[in-house]
Order: structure tokens, then C-alpha cells, then sequence
């Protein structure tokens, strides 16, 4: 009886393993936390999920992260220590809305490079989130490395957390400070007494907007603007202030 008892255990905790092992997104690892090492088992096992949007070629693992009721801003982030030669690590983030993956949507698609020594990261911070909503992290296994892929999954940790912010979601004109409100539509700028002009750009680098006014911004429309993140730049004559945004 003692045997079948182990028996049973080893297998349900061998499969609760398998279930986590973020080969696809129905499996995908749960991080709630800031530098969550990498497990090089689930790189090596891993294959092709094949899932759209896609954003890479190679081999992907999941990971996810479940808003919290309460909780208005998550950040998602990746670190790398430095390796023997310079390489690159794919990623993309992707937003089930209330959890249905059936209904995904990509909120960034990018990559960042590791120096020697140096290393590597990135790090995106998603304002005015909703509760129950599900972000995935989906890393793509870098090709042609060799034996330093071990090492470099070895020195890589992985942040997915979301908290409140009490600054977040302030639409009362009656603030006194500067605040930058994402909407769905247009971003609005609240007790705005400074800024004249503004741009936009994607997270690739390149312009995707830009304009002024002979009085202070009130508001900047982001219709036009696919899913994803973006950069707003806002400037006058002597300041300037850099503002990640999403559009969903």
C-alpha cells in the first residue's frame, strides 16, 4: 500500500511538472514576482507552439501572470547576465482580456541584446490594467549558441508583477500635479501647464507621430495606433518628460 501510495504521489507531482512546463499557453509557467530564474529544462524540451500572433520562428516557452483584484499596474521584465559572445533574446507580450485567450491581443513584440560582461534586459510597465486580466510572456529560444545557451538561460531571471499604484487613474481635474491618462481612444493631460508638443514613437525606434499647439496640450488622439506599446514624448522649450503607454 506505502509503494502505491509513493507511486501516486510521484506521478501527480510528475504531472502537475509536465503541466507547467510552458510549452504552449495552455501550460504556461505562472510568475507572481520580480526575478524568477529561468529553467533551462523547459527551454530544452521546448517546441514551436505555432500559436498567432506569432513573433519568432524558434522554440517558445509561456509564462504568465494574473492580475490581482485591486491592483492597476504590472510590470514585466526580463535580465540577463553577461555571456562569451553577444547574442539577442526574443520576446512578445500578449493580453487574454478577463482571461480568454480566444480573444488574445499583442501588446509588444521585441527583443534585447546581450553584451559580454555587460548582460542585458528589458523592462515594460502597462498603466491602468484590469483586474482578472491575464499577460503572457512568451520567450523565444535564441538558435546557434551551443553550449552558451545554458549558460545564458543559467544567468536570466524573469519579472511578471502587478501591484497598485495610488498615483494611477486620477481624472479629477482638481489634482494639482501632472498626469498623463491613457484612455482607449486619445491620452489625456491633466493639470497640463508645460507641455506645447509631442511625439510618439514605436518601440522599434521609429516616429509615428508628432505635433503642437499654440496653448498646452489637453489631450492626444492614439486612434490611429495598432495594439501594442509605444513611447510619448512631451516637450516645450527648456523640459521634456517620456511616458510608456499602451494601446489595447
Amino acid at each position: 500500500m506505502k509503494k502505491n501510495v509513493l507511486f501516486l504521489t510521484g506521478f501527480l507531482m510528475a504531472t502537475i511538472l509536465v503541466a507547467q512546463n510552458g510549452n504552449t499557453i495552455n501550460d504556461a509557467i505562472e510568475v507572481d514576482g520580480t526575478a524568477v530564474a529561468v529553467n533551462v529544462l523547459d527551454f530544452n524540451s521546448a517546441t514551436p507552439s505555432g500559436l498567432n500572433p506569432v513573433c519568432g520562428a524558434t522554440d517558445d516557452v509561456f509564462y504568465m501572470h494574473e492580475v490581482s483584484g485591486g491592483d492597476n499596474k504590472v510590470t514585466i521584465g526580463m535580465v540577463s547576465a553577461g555571456v562569451s559572445l553577444i547574442t539577442s533574446v526574443d520576446y512578445q507580450i500578449l493580453l487574454a482580456p478577463s482571461g480568454d485567450i480566444g480573444n488574445l491581443q499583442e501588446i509588444g513584440c521585441d527583443s534585447y541584446g546581450v553584451l559580454l560582461v555587460v548582460g542585458g534586459s528589458f523592462e515594460v510597465v502597462i498603466n491602468n490594467i484590469n483586474p482578472g486580466d491575464v499577460y503572457y510572456l512568451r520567450v523565444y529560444k535564441t538558435s546557434g549558441l551551443g553550449g552558451v545557451l545554458t549558460n545564458l538561460l543559467n544567468g536570466t531571471s524573469i519579472t511578471m508583477v502587478s501591484e497598485y499604484d495610488s498615483t494611477l487613474g486620477l481624472e479629477s481635474a482638481n489634482q494639482q500635479d501632472f498626469k498623463v491618462l491613457v484612455k482607449d481612444n486619445k491620452i489625456d493631460l491633466l493639470n497640463n501647464t508645460d507641455f506645447f508638443e509631442f511625439s510618439i514613437y514605436g518601440l522599434d525606434g521609429k516616429q509615428l507621430a508628432k505635433g503642437d499647439s499654440s496653448d498646452v496640450l489637453q489631450s492626444i488622439d492614439t486612434s490611429y495606433l495598432n495594439k501594442g506599446v509605444y513611447v510619448l514624448n512631451l516637450y516645450n522649450n527648456k523640459n521634456s518628460e517620456s511616458v510608456k503607454f499602451v494601446r489595447y
